[in-house]
C-alpha cells in the first residue's frame, strides 16, 4: 500500500550554513542506512559460515561432488516460470480488492526517491500467487500437463537457476564494464525516475 504522507525530515545545514533538504532526504533512502555491528557481524557469519553449520563436518568438497548440476530441464522450466511470472505481473489487474476489505492494490506510488521522483509500481503479487496456486490444483486434479512434484524433482537445478538468476556471474565486473559503455549512467539512473532494479542494466 502507499503511504500517503511523507514523515518530516530533517534539514541538513551546509558549510555556509544554507539548509540543504536533498543531503538530508539522501540519507533516508533505502532500508538500512544505521546497522548495529551485531547485525553487521551476523549477516558476515552467516555469509561465511552457512554451508558449515547446515553440513556440520563433512567437508566442502564432498558436498561438491554430490551436489547435481544445473540441468537443460530445469533451466527451460525455470524460464518458462519467470516469464509466466512476468506476464503475470504486467497484465493481471486488480481484483483481490472486491472481496478482501482493506486490501488495496493496482497502481500504487511508491516512496519519494532522492530526485523527488514518486515511481508508481504494481501491486498484484497477491493475485499472482493465488492464480498460480489455482493453475497448480487445476493441473494436479484435471488438466495433468506437468507432474505435481515437478518442483521436488528438480529441486537442486531449479535452486542453481534461483541464485544465478538473482545474482549473475561476476557482478563486481560489471560496474567498471557498464561505466565504460555508457559513462555517466549511474549518474543518470539516480536522478531519473527509474526503479532501482533497472539500474543494473
Amino acid at each position: 500500500m502507499a503511504a500517503k504522507s511523507q514523515p518530516n525530515i530533517p534539514k541538513a545545514k551546509s558549510l555556509d550554513g544554507v539548509t540543504n533538504d536533498r543531503t538530508a532526504s539522501q540519507g533516508q533512502w533505502g532500508r538500512a542506512w544505521e546497522v548495529d555491528w551485531f547485525s553487521l557481524a551476523s549477516v558476515i557469519f552467516l555469509l561465511l559460515f552457512a554451508p558449515f553449520i547446515v553440513t556440520g563436518h563433512a567437508r566442502l568438497s564432498d558436498i561438491w561432488a554430490k551436489t547435481p548440476p544445473i540441468t537443460r530441464k530445469a533451466a527451460q522450466l525455470y524460464t518458462l516460470w519467470v516469464t509466466f511470472q512476468v506476464l503475470l505481473y504486467t497484465s493481471l489487474p486488480d481484483f483481490c480488492h472486491k472481496f478482501l476489505p482493506g486490501y488495496v492494490g493496482g497502481i500504487q506510488e511508491g516512496a519519494v526517491t532522492p530526485a523527488g521522483v514518486v515511481n508508481k509500481y504494481q501491486i498484484n503479487g497477491l493475485q499472482a500467487w493465488l492464480l498460480t496456486h489455482l493453475l497448480w490444483f487445476a493441473n494436479a486434479h484435471l488438466l495433468s500437463w506437468f507432474s505435481p512434484t515437478i518442483i521436488f524433482d528438480n529441486w537442486i537445478p531449479l535452486l542453481w537457476c534461483a541464485n544465478i538468476l538473482a545474482d549473475p556471474p561476476l557482478p563486481p565486473g560489471r560496474a567498471p564494464l557498464r561505466q565504460q559503455v555508457r559513462p555517466g549512467l549511474g549518474a543518470l539512473h539516480r536522478r531519473s525516475a527509474l526503479p532501482p532494479a533497472a539500474w543494473n542494466l
